[in-house]
């Protein structure tokens, strides 16, 4: 009788602690996840885009970047790609948005421009 009484004790006790600490629990902000920089390109001078491509890569190392893929989309719904998507990662959003407002990357921007047709966007990583 007296365990019982104990194991009573121990179960309304735990109740009452994990109903006194269930308001208290918050959110947390997102802080991981790391973040991506899409691009669409319809390439219109090749020479001129593979040597977009040589360089590009040079500048990531510094922001904790790199090239996870650039090819023609296999597309499975909607209206089909413009031409090549690149999808390159990045550890955070800042690292990406160091890397595109970059002055190497700055200096690649034009010719990129000038070799294809581009839309590119910055998209935040699931935490």
């Amino acid at each position: 009788m007296k365990q019982a009484a104990l194991l009573l004790f121990g179960l309304v006790a735990g109740i009452a602690i994990g109903a006194g600490a269930v308001p208290g629990l918050r959110a947390q902000p997102a802080t991981g996840g790391g973040a991506y920089v899409v691009a669409e390109m319809h390439v219109t001078d090749p020479a001129g885009f593979i040597d977009y491509e040589r360089h590009e890569a040079a500048t990531l190392a510094a922001y904790r970047g790199r090239v996870l893929t650039r090819a023609l989309p296999d597309v499975r719904e909607g209206a089909p790609a413009n031409g090549v998507v690149a999808i390159l990662g990045f550890a955070s959003a800042q690292d990406a948005n160091r890397w595109y407002n970059s002055p190497d990357y700055a200096r690649l921007i034009p010719l990129r421009q000038k070799s294809a047709a581009s839309r590119v966007y910055i998209l935040q990583g699931i935490h």
